[in-house]
């Protein structure tokens, strides 16, 4: 790690800046500095221990600015070691170079690894980087500890040794792994650019936003923190803080925080578990496909254009290759709906690829037209579920929906599927405008929509609002969408839903009624909105129906809109036949009908889709 001790780079200017470099040291020394001074102000305080929040975090601080930090917090030890803290030389100079190690081993590790790969910097995105950090960490840790327990601690009263490494070690670990992996999220949301050694090639960039390992990286360790916090006994109620010595505080900690240090290292251990299971399996799947979905038009326009062109066969080649090549997910193992659903998309992308491959033998416009209209619906037609024997079978349900663009491609889109072994997810909704550009604005809704209501299959509120966000970015065309979405419990029939400006459910059974729920802003138009989860207890057999305004605003040659009380007619008379109990696709197929009955042969002027489902516990 020669090269590591080179000068440093700025990664936002390109060049060296001497004046960030001057500041960096001055602002981490006067940090330092003044926060650890604050803990020599505890009456009776002893030499050595306990180190403030200061040092705990130094090394977190140091890995992202580099050594000027490094140079900062050593600056501020030397100084608080002379004037607050006076030892022997030989003491001196060993802690200053166990306060070096300690700084820097993070620094010099981390790039170590990372520096020549694609991912050089301090993100704390992946599982891996999770890992690293902590290892590191770890080790910083067990370095201090025995330095200071060998040099700190040989005159303690009766202490023994081992459990007061164990103390340092923990107290050491804990806190840097905990303030850290909360500092380094605050940092990469941050305008602070982090200093790496000059043979880092890479540019930083800052992210628009965490993806969804940080997020349960950021959960994981507020529960850990809160939990060490409320590690001390129930005495500290009522106990006299102004009294309390530096020695009370020393004991509180040693008799309290050793089993909340222990179980935190062992939780570390069980988080970096989970998440690199759930990495594998579901939130980089996920976070891969919404990513090559929402570029998957750019690329395809790209190749298009090459196609047109027809001037460079090597730009038409890479195009192609770069719009129809599959999700790369080297190294992942997407399993049951995610594998499902990455298959069907690396299939639609293909299909489209080879759609526009077949319109260049068209040789008229109006042919050319629609070929690729009837490309695009079949595409379409695939990209939702119609078979549900698996889903009925698995979760004790029964679905059963329909799609009949009004056009040969549409905005309107459904969806039932598997989140786990006992939810079922249900989706309803409704692009603006019609034809091709409503049907692939559909695809990327239907993709962020599904990878929101994954990671978040408790809170659907907070599914939809994350969703909303991710279709507020480059919607250049202002497309919105109206959705109801909802998670069924198939153990308790609970039904968890949210709704985007959609129509109202209808909800299944002897005495069937609308389902009264809020009517938040549709999605993709602002990415502040909040939306609510709400909650409905089904009955066995209970269900509910879905479907969009195509169904209610059809017209018959009068020019007579189908309406809600008619379409509440129908499903009431359909359940009353049944006695409550009428089969999901019966329900579906009885109001199609009566709506093709109703327009009389007239023009379809919207998509007409429709969904129904039962809860069927055995």
């Amino acid at each position: 790690m020669a090269e590591a001790d080179e000068t440093l780079e700025e990664r936002g200017g390109g060049s060296s800046d001497v004046g960030r470099v001057i500041l960096t040291v001055i602002v981490t020394f006067l940090l330092y500095l003044v926060i650890s001074w604050l803990f020599y102000l505890f009456p009776e305080h002893q030499e050595g221990f306990p180190r403030s929040l200061a040092q705990y975090v130094s090394p977190v601080i140091c890995l992202y600015l580099g050594w000027p930090a490094i140079a900062g917090c050593l600056g501020a030890e030397a100084l608080l070691m002379l004037f607050l803290q006076p030892v022997t030389p030989l003491l001196f100079w060993i802690a200053m170079g166990a306060e070096l190690v300690f700084n820097a081993l993070p620094y010099v590790g981390w790039y170590a690894i990372f520096g020549r790969g694609e991912h050089p910097f301090p993100r704390l995105e992946r599982a891996i980087e999770l890992v690293v950090t902590l290892c590191l960490l770890a080790c910083s840790s067990l370095i201090w500890s025995t330095v200071v327990v060998i040099f700190f601690f040989e005159q303690a009263q009766g202490s023994d040794l081992i459990d007061l490494w164990n103390f340092c070690f923990f107290i050491t670990f804990d806190l840097a792994s905990l303030l850290g992996a909360l500092l380094l999220l605050g940092l990469d949301r941050s305008s602070i650019v982090p200093r790496a050694p000059r043979f880092v090639r890479a540019s930083y960039e800052q992210h628009p936003r965490t993806n969804l390992t940080q997020r349960l990286i950021l959960v994981c360790t507020l529960f850990m923190t809160f939990m060490v916090i409320f590690s001390f006994p129930p005495y500290l109620a009522d106990a006299d803080f102004s009294s309390l010595t530096y020695y009370d505080v020393v004991v509180m900690l040693v008799s309290n925080f050793l089993f909340a240090g222990e179980t935190a290292c062992l939780l570390w251990i069980f988080v970096c578990g989970v998440l690199w299971y759930l990495e594998r399996r579901i939130t980089r799947p996920l976070e891969i496909l919404a990513g090559v979905t929402r570029n998957f038009p750019e690329a395809l326009s790209d190749y298009q254009e090459a196609a047109e062109d027809g001037k460079d066969p090597t730009r038409i080649e890479e195009a192609k290759h770069t719009a129809e090549a599959p999700v790369p997910l080297e190294g992942l193992e997407p399993s049951g709906e995610v594998a499902d659903l990455v298959a069907d998309t690396d299939t639609m992308r293909s299909s489209i690829v080879n759609y526009l491959d077949e319109l260049k033998t068209v040789t008229s416009e109006n042919e050319r037209v629609k070929a690729e209209l009837d490309i695009a619906s079949r595409i379409q037609q695939g990209a939702v579920p119609h078979d549900f024997k698996e889903i009925d079978s698995r979760l004790s349900v029964q679905v059963a929906a329909s799609m009949t663009p009004a056009r040969d491609v549409g905005g309107d889109f459904y969806d039932a599927f598997m989140i786990d072994a006992t939810h079922l997810g249900v989706i309803m909704a409704d692009v603006s405008g019609k034809g091709m550009p409503a049907a692939l604005f559909m695809m990327r809704a239907l993709a962020d929509l599904r990878e929101q209501m994954h990671s978040h299959p408790d809170d659907v509120g907070k599914a939809l609002t994350l969703a909303n966000q991710a279709l507020c970015v480059n919607n250049d065309e202002m497309l919105f969408v109206t959705a109801f979405i909802g998670i069924l419990d198939v153990e308790t029939g609970v039904f968890s839903f949210a709704n985007a400006g959609h129509n109202p459910a209808w909800q299944l059974g002897p005495d069937g009624t609308w389902l009264k729920a809020r009517k938040g802003l549709v999605l993709g138009v602002m990415d502040m909105v909040s939306y609510k989860t709400e909650t409905l207890q089904l009955a066995p057999g209970g269900g509910l129906f879905l479907y969009t305004d195509g169904v209610t605003e059809a017209m018959n040659p009068e020019d007579q809109l189908y309406s809600d009380p008619r379409l509440d007619e129908v499903l009431a008379k359909t359940e009353e036949s049944a006695d409550g109990e009428a089969p999901s696709g019966e329900l579906v197929q009885a109001v199609l009908s009566d709506v093709h009955h109703f327009v009389n042969g007239a023009p379809q002027s919207d998509d007409i889709t429709a969904l129904a489902f039962r809860w069927l516990p055995e």
